[in-house]
């Protein structure tokens, strides 16, 4: 179907409409997309500034770990029997490896 000279002149004269339409549309994506973002930002430094409730509670976030089993300061050993079985498991947890080739002496002459 060919256009005809009636329809181009009714087609120039919207472009200049047709184009600030698109231009408002994609402008209005972007101030969408940026109030979005300034929105999560907002909510996200609100976050780490809070206080926030655990979401994992179990048996093992509830315990107080003592740093030293031998009952020396900075720990807290109460004496009791069950203390004992605990500082068993967990030496047999906490054992470290050390190479043995490697030493202890740094060469600092360079």
């Amino acid at each position: 179907m060919p256009i005809q000279p009636i329809d181009l002149q009714t087609l120039f004269a919207h472009i200049n409409q047709v184009g600030k339409e698109q231009a408002v549309l994609k402008e209005g994506l972007h101030a969408q997309q940026a109030a979005q973002a300034s929105e999560l930002i907002k909510e996200k430094m609100h976050q780490d500034k809070s206080i926030n409730e655990s979401k994992e509670v179990n048996e093992d976030n509830q315990k107080i770990k003592s740093e030293n089993e031998n009952g020396q300061p900075g720990g807290s050993n109460t004496g009791t029997g069950s203390d004992s079985e605990t500082t068993g498991e967990e030496k047999k947890k906490m054992k470290v490896f050390t190479d043995p080739d490697l030493g202890k002496n740094l060469d600092i002459s360079g």
